[in-house]
């Protein structure tokens, strides 16, 4: 009785926290806007369509994928962190925009590290590095002295400058000793396609994107940034076995919310978001597209993985004197 007298107490004191939970046992109550701060058929893209279908039928709403590819993925970033809290705005964060953006954006438009939260992650995507299908270079080490030997006259090719293909573009040239001529192109697809078409010696490419490129004979990948060889590609070497030591990197795909989401909300797109990432033909189906499925992370478990992947990259990236477009 002393209990239920209290409860009634504070439910009476507190309109918003009553307001709180019927919105979230109500929830949810509309489609969800599943913001992805790449292009249709980008890395980020490809995973959130395919985590999107399956979530559907357990959420009882359509989730609504929008495309903001625009200065660096901040635009993507931002209209989220303004979003109402109310569980219906989820952002695809990958490193590009909670990462590298905190040392390329000065000042930021938001304070990224308060105005969102991690909720759950989806895969874990390597870079690969790849050339033209008919490029003279055997293996990643001839690669290399090649492209130091024209001093200069390599172009590498990447995305927008700021996102993951020209960071690890610029790092892997400062961890090479080898030197480039960097372009960044407004999407890594048109980077792509100057690579086939001989006009760029080399780009790096996100692995769910190159992979395809790769079997389908368009190019030839030389390394891939994992610390093993993929599944999906098994004859494929890392670029430490190719001589550059500890170069490890790549991207993520992760789901994000405005920072005021209530906690039993984040709770609820956590375990359904593990639910479907983690079953077997999903974590099969991401596997054959060239990444890694972690294994499940709680809500605080995702911001503590966002925090030490800033602990590390931030210094990297400002030491590369990249700025975002």
């Amino acid at each position: 009785m002393r209990t239920r007298r209290t409860l009634t107490t504070l439910l009476a004191a507190s309109p918003v926290l009553v307001t709180a939970i019927a919105r979230a046992q109500a929830w949810p109550s509309q489609p969800i806007r599943l913001v992805v701060a790449s292009p249709a058929g980008g890395n980020a893209d490809v995973v959130a369509r395919l985590v999107a279908h399956e979530l559907e039928p357990r959420l009882g709403q359509r989730i609504l994928v929008e495309n903001m590819a625009a200065a660096s993925g901040m635009r993507a970033t931002e209209a989220v962190s303004r979003a109402a809290p109310d569980g219906h705005t989820w952002l695809v964060g990958t490193s590009s925009q909670l990462v590298h953006n905190l040392a390329l954006f000065d000042p930021l438009p938001v304070d990224i590290a308060r105005t969102l939260r991690g909720v759950a992650m989806m895969n874990e995507a390597p870079g690969v590095l790849v050339v033209r299908a008919d490029h003279p270079a055997r293996d990643l080490p001839d690669f290399i002295d090649r492209a130091k030997a024209a001093r200069g006259g390599f172009v590498m090719g990447s995305g927008p400058a700021g996102t993951t293909t020209h960071i690890l573009g610029l790092h892997f040239a400062a961890r090479s000793g080898a030197t480039f001529e960097h372009l960044p192109y407004p999407a890594g697809a048109q980077a792509m396609r100057d690579v086939i078409g001989g006009r760029v010696t080399c780009m790096f490419d996100i692995a769910v994107t190159a992979l395809p490129q790769i079997k389908g004979g368009a190019v030839r990948g030389l390394g891939v940034s994992s610390p093993q060889r993929l599944r999906a590609a098994p004859e494929l070497p890392t670029i430490v076995e190719g001589g550059v030591p500890d170069f490890i990197a790549g991207t993520w795909n992760s789901i994000a919310v405005p920072a005021g989401v209530p906690e039993t909300l984040v709770a609820r797109i956590n375990s359904l978001v593990n639910e479907v990432v983690q079953a077997p033909a999903m974590r099969r189906r991401l596997e054959d597209l060239g990444s890694f499925v972690p294994a499940a992370m709680t809500p605080a478990d995702v911001d503590a993985y966002y925090a030490r992947e800033r602990a590390y990259w931030i210094p990297v990236v400002r030491a590369t004197g990249a700025r975002a477009s």
